[in-house]
């Protein structure tokens, strides 16, 4: 579709400028969407094998966890593990230009047991629960990562297609009209030279 311009020189050259900042500006949002889908695509794959360890290792702290509960009421077991202690702060990375919050352990306890009184299958449930808090972590920051670049690509995306398929277009075709406009009022304009040239020699 046609802009709706004035079909003079200063529009065709304005028009003209415009016409490259868009080639420009649509080179670098195509290149910047291929990056954004490149992290992306990293992102899910290391999400899919973060979520796979996780399974892995909840697993086993499970059964690790059944095993002892089988040989000790709920009552004995708290008094053999006491609560411990977890402080998180909140950090924040910089991806092209979304802000993917991240936390990290500041401060982790575990609470000391009597190593004595407990079986072994216990010390491997805490590992693997103390393991998993970590993964559950970092599964965390990549999911809102995923979230959010997701909706960073559809923007991007949004606009390479508005100017691929709707301003580019448009400026070109409003560019040919103009030129086709000028070169025409150039050519009545000689004829007209012409004809004054005739009535000229004519007297």
């Amino acid at each position: 579709m046609r802009l709706s311009v004035n079909p003079n020189r200063m529009e065709l050259l304005r028009l003209r400028r415009r016409l490259v900042l868009a080639e420009r500006g649509h080179k670098l949002l195509k290149d910047k969407l291929e990056e954004i889908m490149r992290r992306f695509l990293q992102l899910m794959r290391r999400l899919f094998e973060i979520q796979e360890e996780i399974s892995v290792k909840l697993e086993k702290a499970m059964v690790s966890f059944a095993l002892v509960r089988t040989r000790s009421s709920r009552q004995q077991l708290e008094k053999l593990i006491p609560e411990g202690e977890l402080i998180v702060s909140p950090q924040k990375e910089r991806v092209f230009n979304v802000f993917i919050p991240r936390f990290e352990i500041a401060k982790k306890k575990i609470s000391d047991y009597d190593l004595l009184n407990t079986e072994s299958e216990l010390d491997i449930g805490v590992k693997k629960t103390e393991e998993v808090i970590e993964d559950l972590m970092e599964m965390s920051r990549l999911w809102k990562a995923v979230e959010l670049l997701s909706r960073e690509i559809e923007v991007t995306r949004r606009r390479v297609n508005a100017l691929e398929h709707i301003l580019i277009p448009n400026i070109r075709e409003t560019i040919k009209y103009i030129s086709s406009r000028l070169e025409e009022m150039e050519r009545s304009y000689q004829v007209q030279l012409m004809r004054v040239k005739e009535i000229v020699r004519q007297h």
